[in-house]
């Protein structure tokens, strides 16, 4: 068990009258914010210890917070202090040590001054999940409660190094932290019970054709695009939309502020028998040139192209989506005309939107009824079968 000497301030103590590399909470007597043990007079070693042998990462630190707006700065000597008496906490610092206990983490035992290295690293992940989360001063507690997290479930890992835990530790990001939640959510619920798994699996084919169905009607409907100049600029409107049938693609100009125009009205047509592939991204010729790609990456995000059959030669048809939405309701239901598989992240989304509230409609009569891992055993075969009528035999 680690053992950390935790000492506590005195309130009159002067050593706060000195100017401070720390911008500390604002209280009449700073000294306050260190009364309390834990943390006491550790949340303050930390802080000097931070920036004396981490003098890189602590510029880092308080450089890139006294560049944010006020609202999303992250405070360095409030985060110190909640930091410090969480890792006792976690690593029950100040409590009896057992002499009957098993549990040990193996990277304190090859570690000089283990309890300050670990805090190195731990507020290093405080500062980037505080920037993955967007947080303000209101979500500190937010932050910390996820910053609990990422450290407990690395310290369950029992990493061997604190180089180990610190790549272990970055690894769970806010996102990752998220989506174990969401697992754990409905293990609890028992929506990843073998049963379940196997429900959503039988359910898979038809939702999948249902949003494939939703995916044409959209492209049906038709949608507003705006025309690329070669100066990169977003100029003239023009519409595109999909036939009742689905053979044929129709489009052409139309003038700003107008309404979409009616289907017949549109002068160009294109069979998609005739189309050859869809491109995303950087293989589209529209925005091929490196250059132009770096300058509006959202551009290039939103650009998709239909390559086709123009007599004996390949010619394009290049859009740029007016939303992340429209581009995955696009390309999803031009890969559904094409006969390939949807594979935008919308088509996810939808998915296990319609599979759970699926499920739970198909569940709603065993609500409160313990669905078993496993089928209850077969039982076996009776003795005789003397109650068995053979209806064959005609009576007399």
């Amino acid at each position: 068990m680690l053992t950390v000497a935790v000492l506590s301030v005195p309130a009159s103590s002067a050593s706060w009258a000195s100017p401070s590399p720390f911008p500390l909470p604002q209280n009449s007597n700073p000294a306050q914010d260190l009364e309390h043990v834990p943390p006491g007079l550790l949340a303050l070693d930390n802080m000097l210890y931070f920036s004396r042998h981490a003098p890189s990462a602590y510029s880092r630190f308080v450089l890139e917070n006294s560049s944010r707006e006020d609202k999303h700065e992250c405070p360095f000597a409030r985060s110190s202090i909640q930091l410090t008496v969480l890792l006792c906490e976690l690593l029950r610092v100040g409590e009896p040590c057992s002499e009957t206990a098993q549990d040990f983490s193996p990277m304190f035992f090859g570690q000089d001054q283990s309890f300050h290295e670990l805090f190195c690293v731990s507020i290093q992940l405080l500062n980037k999940t505080w920037k993955e989360m967007r947080a303000t001063q209101e979500d500190f507690d937010k932050v910390m409660q996820v910053v609990r997290e990422q450290l407990a479930r690395t310290l369950a890992l029992k990493p061997s190094s604190l180089e180990l835990f610190r790549t272990k530790v970055n690894a769970l990001t806010y996102g990752e932290v998220l989506r174990l939640r969401q697992t754990e959510r409905l293990h609890q619920e028992g929506t990843l019970a073998p049963p379940i798994l196997e429900l959503r699996e039988k359910l898979k084919p038809e939702l999948m054709s249902l949003i494939r169905q939703q995916r044409l009607l959209r492209l049906c409907e038709g949608t507003l695009f705006r025309k690329i100049s070669s100066r990169r600029r977003q100029d003239k409107l023009w519409f595109c939309c999909l036939s009742p049938n689905h053979k044929v693609l129709q489009y052409g100009d139309v003038e700003d502020n107008a309404s979409p125009p009616a289907p017949e009205s549109l002068p160009e047509q294109l069979p998609v028998a005739d189309i050859r592939a869809l491109l995303t991204g950087k293989d589209c010729p529209h925005i091929r040139d490196k250059g132009s790609v770096k300058q509006n990456k959202d551009l290039y995000e939103l650009a998709f192209t239909i390559s086709y059959d123009h007599g004996e030669e390949e010619a394009y048809l290049n859009f740029i989506a007016p939303s992340k939405r429209e581009f995955h309701l696009w390309t999803d239901g031009l890969s559904t005309l094409l006969g390939s598989p949807m594979g935008s992240e919308q088509t996810r989304l939808d998915l296990e939107q319609l599979l759970t509230m699926e499920t739970k409609l198909r569940l709603l009569e065993l609500e409160n009824v313990p669905i078993p891992e496993q089928p209850p055993p077969i039982p076996p075969p009776p003795t005789n079968f003397n109650f068995c009528y053979d209806c064959s035999i005609a009576e007399p």
